[in-house]
């Protein structure tokens, strides 16, 4: 991936220095030209491109951020009731990732979301265990997760 970035900066500056035109404008199209590069070659190259590796990461946030938003509005809709009627419990969730800095991340996205907070994970690495503020539908809960952070995440990670 690291290759491939610097061939694309390469392109930037190919581009700049042989069209006598030393501003970013023609570095911006000596970069987009060596990104259309890189499409053309991209078997040559090892793993997915850079920027499709960027773009699954900007995804990613964007999800914890409307997450984040959607958790804010549910807890904020609990702070006003008259009569504080939550159901809280420990959940256990069962991981289809493997790898550490997965479960780490999916860990802290869920502890960043508001009514949640992950409390510890197993010995084997296999479940999360996470404290909801308000919970009715636990299976409901675990799939929303599944759905969302963990195929987000897994998303990341796969190459090619």
């Amino acid at each position: 991936m690291a290759i491939q970035i610097l061939i694309n900066i390469l392109f930037g500056f190919l581009w700049m220095f042989m069209s006598n035109g030393y501003n970013s404008e023609y570095f911006v199209v000596g970069f987009f030209w060596g990104m259309v590069v890189l499409v053309v070659f991209k078997k040559l190259l090892p793993g997915q491109l850079y920027f499709v590796y960027l773009y699954k990461w900007l995804k990613l946030i964007l999800l914890l951020l409307v997450e984040l938003i959607k958790a804010d509005i549910a807890v904020f809709k609990l702070m006003f009731k008259p009569n504080l009627d939550v159901n809280p419990a420990i959940v256990e969730y069962p991981l289809d990732i493997k790898k550490g800095w997965q479960i780490t991340l999916l860990a802290n996205m869920i502890t960043l979301t508001p009514g949640t907070v992950t409390v510890n994970v197993s010995h084997d690495n296999s479940k999360l265990f996470i404290h909801r503020l308000d919970t009715d539908d636990i299976p409901g809960e675990i799939e929303a997760i599944k759905s969302s952070f963990e195929k987000a995440i897994l998303e990341v990670d796969r190459h090619g």
